[in-house]
């Protein structure tokens, strides 16, 4: 029995070895993110975009001017937080905030875990150091803010009154971030009334009336009919089954072990959220989506096992350990590494010299970073509606009218066919035919490749 328990000792010593090393390097990517300034993934173009719209007094939700497209599919709050910091450049407001709260996500598990040290700080790194985390953590998205107010609230919710309100409010301003966290928290809700019905009664009290609460400021600032098209009808895409299997699978080899774990010592609330939290999953089966839809699931394994880590059998610290090991090559050397922050930074260069006139680019991001206003701020969900019906093609007639002074892509138009399938519905073909005819390929920059009028 000795020798098992040194065992063990030993295996989460190394386990928080590992985790703090991994949640360091986390920690400086980040901080190397937010000072570079650059656009480091789909997505966060159409995110400033929509803040600095509110930034300008306007409506990110209402009518556009013809042959434009605000995607603006979240609630506004964050794109209120980038509007607040519009000051500071496109995406560094929430991207500090969304870092803020990942580190927060941590410190609650750290201290849910303070009857062990090493276990405290190995689950509170490893937080960090889960792959949708690493990778999304630090970014100018949604979904870390939304996360982080969900795990608050359902640790907070407590039969106290003003615990409770707080626990509302924090659910409610979640789903003010995206929809998506109603799942954790009604699975938690619905726990709470079969188990603890003093605490569903005054959580669940709170979390609809700050909801509500929420709704009407909504509707007070926005145009209720664009809060409908935006939120509802622009994310009605179509399933696509792979999607859903990839990151199930990437959910078991890279966080297996931690939910396993978290469902195996956690009490029943705790519980509720981690399947909750996998739930979220199923949403991500639509088109377009992609690890963001982990990130509930990391927070909650790690949440709800962090009181409980210790009960562990021994050998499951070291499966931890060679998750973090395996996360922190995908994320450093593996197929999943992002592209260097320099080609980061040099896309918004070479945006720089574009010139006068409007511009279609595949990623948004780099025109904002650049200075230059979007016209499409998110071509993916533009191409995908376009494909569904849901909007006309108002982009490939101005494209065959020579209207845009460049066109910017990811990869050779000319070779499309052999691109990723994202890349593909991302470029309808009736929009390559036009470029193709109309346009030519002036330069190559480093991974840009630039189109202008013949």
């Amino acid at each position: 029995m000795r020798a098992l328990a040194a065992r063990s000792d030993l295996g989460w010593l190394v386990l928080t070895a590992i985790a703090a090393l991994a949640a360091m390097h986390t920690i400086f990517d980040w901080a190397a993110i937010i000072a570079s300034g650059a656009p480091i993934g789909y997505g966060e173009g159409a995110v400033a975009h929509a803040g600095q719209l509110l930034a300008r007094g306007r409506d990110p939700y209402g009518l556009e001017p013809a042959g434009t497209f605000v995607s603006a599919n979240y609630p506004p709050l964050a794109y209120a937080v980038e509007a607040i910091g519009a000051t500071l450049g496109p995406f560094t407001a929430l991207r500090v905030v969304n870092v803020t709260a990942c580190v927060a996500i941590a410190t609650v598990a750290t201290l849910r875990a303070r009857g062990s040290r090493f276990a405290a700080i190995a689950i509170g790194g490893s937080f960090l150091a889960l792959y949708p985390v690493a990778v999304w953590g630090g970014s100018a998205r949604v979904d870390p803010l939304a996360v982080a107010l969900t795990a608050f609230s359902v640790v907070t919710a407590s039969a106290d009154p003003r615990r409770a309100t707080i626990a509302g409010v924090l659910g409610a301003l979640a789903l003010a971030a995206k929809p998506t966290a109603a799942l954790p928290l009604l699975t938690v809700l619905a726990y709470l009334a079969w188990r603890e019905r003093p605490i569903a009664i005054r959580f669940g009290a709170a979390l609809a009336a700050s909801s509500l609460l929420v709704l009407a400021v909504m509707l007070l600032r926005f145009d209720g009919a664009g809060l409908w098209l935006h939120l509802v009808v622009h994310n009605a895409l179509a399933f696509d089954v792979r999607n859903l299997l990839f990151l199930a699978l990437l959910a078991t080899v890279l966080m297996g072990a931690y939910v396993g774990g978290a469902m195996y010592v956690a009490d029943g609330r705790m519980r509720a959220y981690v399947l909750g939290a996998a739930a979220v999953i199923l949403l991500g089966g639509h088109e377009g989506a992609t690890v963001n839809y982990l990130f509930d699931l990391a927070a909650a394994s790690c949440v709800a096992l962090a009181p409980m880590a210790t009960r562990l059998p021994g050998r499951i610290p070291a499966v931890f350990a060679a998750q973090l090991v395996a996360t922190l090559f995908l994320v450093t050397f593996g197929p999943l590494a992002p592209l260097d922050l320099a080609a980061y930074s040099a896309r918004v260069e070479t945006a720089r010299t574009l010139g006068a006139g409007p511009v279609y680019a595949e990623d948004s991001g780099v025109l904002i970073a650049s200075g230059i206003e979007p016209v499409i701020d998110d071509p993916y969900l533009w191409a995908r509606l376009v494909a569904l019906g849901v909007r006309s093609d108002d982009v490939t007639p101005r494209i065959r009218g020579a209207e845009f002074a460049a066109v910017v892509s990811f990869v050779p138009l000319d070779q499309l066919e052999g691109a990723p399938l994202f890349e593909q519905q991302l470029w309808p073909p009736p929009l390559v035919a036009a470029v193709l005819d109309r346009y030519r390929l002036d330069r190559r920059a480093g991974t840009l490749w630039i189109y202008v009028p013949r």
